[in-house]
């Protein structure tokens, strides 16, 4: 039987959503509209495992092809600082303020930037810039188009090529029947549950992908208009409550920050160096909870502010903790998760689409924020030491509430610097690096017992952000490659498990142990989670 995959952090949708969002009936009228619709994609960047912009790297045809059965498909209105120029340019660097002001939104360089680096329709940045954007109206348009065709099994997909040149030179159908995978789907079908028990009929189901709705980013919810005092926090509850009361399915987590302020929650250092000159994310970044903050998170969880569960406050929406900094993660496990865990409330955390840091606690990370530079890694040199990332403390936590780490596929976040980016460590390598780093991270810690050590195996999954413009890992651009992902991760924990000193895998006895091992890591753990923690 063929291995099945899941995708704990994608966007399956995104690509087909951004491209036809904002001229809607026009695509109406050619049967287009649907997530199952490809946008077709620049084979080049593909061929090469570029960045994710230029191709799909998880559009919902590539998914099924694949054999990715089980996909947490996340929600995201475009943060309006990626298609906006600064306030203001802090560098004193002649090249970068020269870039900085001409790649002002006022000025057409930037619209430019965005169609061609972002492959987002010049309509979409336009609107995405203007006063009329809205994060919440945009959540809910999106939320609909996902929607839409659950449920629904199509004979085929629709393919739209861009560009007038393109479609002039371009046969559609010789495409879809050159690259079959990459481009063309029949008698397909996607369903987003409404119930557990939809969850687990769906589950069983080989015919179909299972989709779980999340959200990233705490922006979705309007929070932005917090600081400008155009929406009070009451009104954010009653989205929270509209969300789960109103909508058809439910939200099963919620990344709380992002890259931006969402007057929420301070969000992690994530871009590098070079995109400062671009993008500034400095307001509130590397903070803790705000007040309002602290309410949200727990209105989400449904608790009362002494940490009772309140009906009236309905389902639970779990929390991801990525993109979230130190400091907001120190307060969430001190102030929330620790003190329910200890009266047998168990709120899982969630990494959704991170690497290994390597380094030893939260606070350590907080001592180093300065040091967070584009190469900054761990003692052991293997690992990015952002606080973007997980640390051993964040692992303890994760394992000893049954939640799930997801691993991305961004080279960047899971240890390529500038050196090894043309090396073969930026394949496999890499990826095993960061598994093995959180599993002896486990093994090691005198706070886990031996039960709890082994259960890091069932902890972790794949999470890699695809369709989220991320750099991937060479060799493993798209879910199409997931299966030689599975392979080659097969033969490198092969070769590890016969090490004697390999304590962390001293329970493979066998080539069968450690398939059996892979499997969970694709499939089989995300699972378990969602079929344990499904809301309804």
């Amino acid at each position: 039987m063929a291995r099945k995959f899941s995708d704990l952090h994608c966007h399956n949708h995104m690509r087909a959503h951004l491209h036809m969002q904002e001229k809607r009936s026009t695509y109406e009228k050619k049967d287009e509209f649907s997530p199952w619709t490809v946008i077709s994609s620049n084979r080049a960047g593909y061929v090469k495992g570029k960045m994710g912009a230029s191709y799909s790297q998880c559009d919902l045809v590539k998914a099924w092809n694949g054999n990715v059965r089980l996909t947490f498909n996340s929600l995201y209105p475009l943060e309006r600082q990626f298609v906006l120029g600064l306030d203001k340019i802090n560098s004193s660097d002649l090249l970068n303020i020269v870039v900085g002001v001409s790649t002002h939104d006022k000025l057409p360089l930037r619209d430019l930037i965005q169609t061609f680096y972002m492959r987002i329709p010049r309509k979409t940045v336009n609107h995405v810039q203007s006063e009329k954007y809205d994060y919440w109206e945009s959540l809910q348009r999106e939320f609909e188009f996902v929607l839409m065709d659950s449920g629904k099994r199509i004979d085929c997909n629709k393919i739209h090529t861009t560009g007038v040149i393109r479609r002039i030179f371009e046969n559609e159908k010789k495409r879809a029947t050159k690259f079959r995978n990459e481009l063309w789907a029949e008698n397909a079908r996607y369903l987003i549950p409404e119930s557990s028990e939809a969850l687990a009929e769906s589950l069983q189901s080989d015919d179909e992908i299972t989709m779980i709705l999340t959200i990233e980013g705490s922006h979705a919810l309007g929070t932005d208009l917090l600081e400008k005092g155009k929406i009070s926090i009451d009104e954010i509850s009653k989205r929270i409550q509209l969300i789960k009361n109103e909508w058809k399915v439910p939200v099963f987590f919620i990344t709380f920050s992002h890259h931006f302020n969402n007057n929420l929650c301070g969000h992690a250092h994530s871009i590098p160096d070079k995109g400062k000159i671009l993008l500034n994310q400095v307001n509130n970044m590397n903070k803790g909870f705000t007040d309002h903050g602290r309410r949200i998170v727990l209105e989400l969880l449904g608790l009362d502010n002494n940490l009772q569960k309140d009906l009236n406050l309905g389902y639970r929406i779990l929390i991801d903790v990525k993109h979230m900094s130190a400091c907001g993660r120190q307060e969430y496990y001190k102030h929330i998760v620790r003190p329910c865990l200890a009266k047998g409330d168990k709120i899982p955390v969630i990494a959704s689409h991170c690497g290994f840091s390597g380094v030893k606690t939260l606070q350590d990370h907080i001592n180093c924020f300065h040091k967070e530079k584009d190469d900054f890694s761990d003692e052991s040199k293997k690992y990015n030491a952002w606080n973007i990332n997980i640390c051993e403390e964040d692992i303890e936590m994760i394992v000893k509430t049954d939640g799930l780490f997801g691993l991305s596929f961004d080279q960047r976040i899971l240890g390529i610097t500038k050196e090894s980016k043309k090396t073969k460590r930026n394949g496999i390598e890499l990826l095993w690096d960061n598994i093995e780093g959180i599993a002896k991270s486990a093994f090691g810690n005198p706070n886990l017992s031996e039960a709890e050590k082994l259960k890091v195996w069932k902890c972790m999954t794949l999470g890699t952000d695809f369709e989220g413009l991320i750099d991937p890992i060479d060799h493993y651009p798209t879910v199409l490659e997931f299966e030689l992902f599975s392979n080659n991760l097969i033969f490198v924990v092969e070769q590890a498990r016969k090490d004697p000193k390999a304590k962390h895998l001293a329970h493979l006895k066998s080539r069968e142990d450690t398939e059996a091992l892979v499997d969970d890591f694709c499939y089989n753990n995300a699972e378990a989670f969602v079929k344990a923690n499904y809301p309804r």
